[in-house]
């Protein structure tokens, strides 16, 4: 009877074992393969995606400066600047674009028309929206 149960439970796990298999699970296609280049349209597209996802669509920031925690030395935000990646309704591209990043998403973007990112300077300024309502 000890075998018979012993048998019973082997097959029963062997079964449950390759049922549960971890398969290979099919990469989920980013939601936007391209951004925008025109300033309002950008502005849309970019509060949706990770830093990761922007990384792999425009490449690395030219600048990034990095705001960490004094205590842990945890990044907490982000500023990043592009550029030439985005126009105005004539087709003129902003010299710089700064991408202002928290926990891991894009919280404003500021297109200015100065390229020096050192100084304060005049540019304009968007909130981005979060929410999957945003583009469609």
């Amino acid at each position: 009877m000890r075998l018979l149960l012993a048998s019973l439970l082997l097959i029963s796990y062997a079964s449950f074992a390759e049922h549960h298999n971890e398969s290979p699970r099919a990469e989920i296609p980013p939601i936007v393969d391209n951004l925008p280049t025109l300033y309002h349209e950008f502005v849309e597209v970019i509060g949706i995606m990770t830093t990761d996802e922007i990384i792999a669509i425009i490449g690395q920031p030219v600048k990034k400066i990095d705001i960490k925690m004094q205590s842990s030395n945890n990044i907490i935000a982000s500023t990043w600047y592009y550029h030439n990646i985005n126009t105005d309704e004539s087709g003129k591209y902003f010299p710089t674009t700064e991408l202002d990043i928290v926990d891991g998403f894009v919280e404003s973007v500021t297109f200015m028309n100065n390229i020096n990112e050192s100084n304060l300077i005049d540019g304009t300024q968007f909130d981005v929206k979060k929410g999957s309502d945003n583009i469609f």
